[in-house]
């Protein structure tokens, strides 16, 4: 799911992977250590979406761009691209076991002509 979006893979070990996008990182741990280690985790690997509380926020130049590409990728959009009053516009998507992640870009103030 991540690498066809910009991510590349650093570091792979076992069932653990590291990702990479222009200096910002995610690890990704797979079930086998969950399962088998006593882990916060533990009692809930089971459940879906895995993904409830969590927000992963990342922050891109072009944000219009990344939302046509996922609408062209078929990914599933939870919120719909718009303006926000925290002076950003952004999209939320959900990966595929269900983590919330939010694309977005500063609003660019422009000033009018003449001023």
């Amino acid at each position: 799911f991540y690498e066809p979006r910009g991510s590349r893979v650093a570091r792979r070990w076992g069932d653990w992977v590291r990702l990479d996008r222009d200096g910002a990182e995610l690890v990704l741990q797979g079930d086998g250590y969950v399962r088998s280690h006593p882990h916060y985790f533990s009692a809930l690997i089971d459940r879906s979406p895995r993904g409830t509380g969590v927000e992963i926020t990342v922050e891109v130049q072009d944000v219009e761009a990344v939302h046509a590409a996922a609408v062209a990728a078929g990914l599933r959009i939870v919120k719909p691209i718009q303006d926000r009053v925290w002076k950003a516009r952004d999209f939320r998507l959900a990966d595929p076991d269900g983590f919330f992640i939010r694309i977005t870009s500063p609003l660019r103030h422009e000033v009018p002509a003449g001023e």
